[in-house]
């Protein structure tokens, strides 16, 4: 991978190969998440759909059909207290196209003139786009809602992180939608353009040169200055203060159990192999404590797994349970923790979590899609890291080094969502 800053502010990243019949192209934007984040959600979608030269969305599906059915695709998350707002860009490489067709640079300039170029008038956005994207994002949102799996950890989110800025959600509050207007997003526009972080992935058997020279150009042209460039950062709580229990009742079929644990670090990157091998005996797997013991021994749950959210330090186990169930599994939940934190595991075991974390670090560069999502998870990172990398690093940890890792976690939240039986 070929990293490089191009102008003040802009990290280009290129992973020139071969392999893949498509390129890709993602535009990251970095924003601190803030309580605006229902505002910078409706612009990218905005930026994704139309612009200057493509006024409608029919007018704009005929220019990405003409290149070979290349599509835009926007979307929107959090990497720790960051929203990162994306326009991805999917085409077919060069070499399958008919003729000299260079479907690489037409697709650049297009996903550029989304970007440096959109559908507004002086007063703003305009106001039938507006109101399609607000239609668009209160139906996202609600989604969400009717995944319970999602919204059970969105609720365990929201009050884990009750006092912190990650307890925003990247897509923002419905109740916010209404208010916003074309023109308060075009001001966001223009801040964003000259201030904000951007990270541009391009993966796929692209001119380097050329792709480089056209960022390059676009945003110099914007005289960005890169001491005015916003700064990001994200609050680590190395330690749960108390744990707490939240319940809700609702009609579901079955309930959900979500922990949230404070996993002892300080940044990002703190401890991250020792943690991330640990959280995988714990219950990232078929092998695992939570998976053999509480799931199948003790049959408490339908699934039960741990994973590591290391851009805000915090380890989250979810489950699905009859509510019935729900403390039972809790308790048991809790004592596999204390196992791993006694030691009480095999070398057979250590030797599976390794190779299953290495095994998912192995298999990024197998398709463009997860080496596009490797690259944006970097984009907050001050150091850029590949894979292998992180491969020796898991390799590398001691049987001590995971008892260690397990003993710094802390229990924050439990959020049990009640299955609550229709009255007949």
């Amino acid at each position: 991978m070929n990293i490089k800053e191009i102008s003040g502010g802009v990290r280009l990243c290129i992973h020139k190969t071969a392999k893949f019949k498509n390129s890709v192209i993602t535009l990251n934007l970095l924003t601190p998440l803030s309580e605006d984040a229902t505002k910078y959600a409706l612009l990218i979608n905005l930026l994704a759909r139309t612009n200057k030269s493509y006024s409608t969305i029919m007018s704009m599906n005929r220019r990405l059909a003409s290149l070979y059915g290349a599509t835009i695709t926007p979307s929107v998350s959090k990497i720790g207290e960051v929203q990162v707002l994306s326009l991805s860009l999917l085409c077919l490489d060069d070499r399958f196209a008919l003729g000299n067709d260079r479907v690489w640079e037409e697709c650049v300039k297009l996903l550029c003139t989304c970007l440096f170029k959109p559908d507004i008038t002086p007063e703003g956005f305009r106001e039938e786009n507006v109101q399609r994207e607000k239609r668009l994002l209160a139906e996202a949102i609600e989604s969400r809602k009717d995944e319970k799996r999602l919204y059970a950890f969105d609720r365990m989110t929201e009050e884990m992180c009750r006092d912190e800025i990650y307890g925003i959600s990247p897509y923002g509050r419905a109740e916010d939608i209404e208010k916003i207007t074309g023109k308060e997003l075009m001001e966001i526009w223009k801040k964003l353009l000259f201030s904000c972080p951007v990270q541009i992935n391009v993966t796929g058997n692209i001119n380097e040169k050329k792709t480089e020279k056209i960022f390059s150009a676009l945003f110099d042209s914007l005289a960005r200055d890169k001491k005015a460039v916003t700064e990001l950062h994200t609050e680590f709580l190395t330690e749960a203060y108390e744990s707490k229990t939240v319940t809700e009742k609702q009609k579901v079929k079955q309930g959900k159990l979500v922990i949230g644990m404070r996993a002892g670090m300080t940044y990002d990157y703190d401890n991250y192999a020792a943690i991330k091998v640990m959280c995988a005996i714990f219950g990232s797997g078929t092998f695992s404590k939570l998976f053999m013991n509480v799931r199948e021994k003790m049959s408490l749950c339908y699934y039960c797994s741990a994973r590591l959210i290391n851009s805000k330090g915090l380890i989250v186990v979810e489950s699905d349970v009859e509510t019935e169930n729900a403390l039972k599994a809790l308790d048991a939940i809790r004592n596999e923790l204390d196992e791993v934190r006694k030691g009480n595991f095999t070398d057979e075991v250590i030797i599976n979590a390794k190779k299953s974390i290495t095994d998912t670090f192995a298999s990024v560069e197998d398709s463009i899609v997860t080496v596009n999502g490797w690259m944006t998870a970097q984009s907050t990172a001050g150091i850029f890291r590949t894979p292998d990398s992180f491969i020796e690093e898991i390799n590398a940890v001691s049987r001590e080094e995971i008892i260690l890792a397990a003993s710094m976690v802390t229990e924050d939240t439990v959020f049990i969502l009640e299955s609550e039986k229709e009255e007949e």
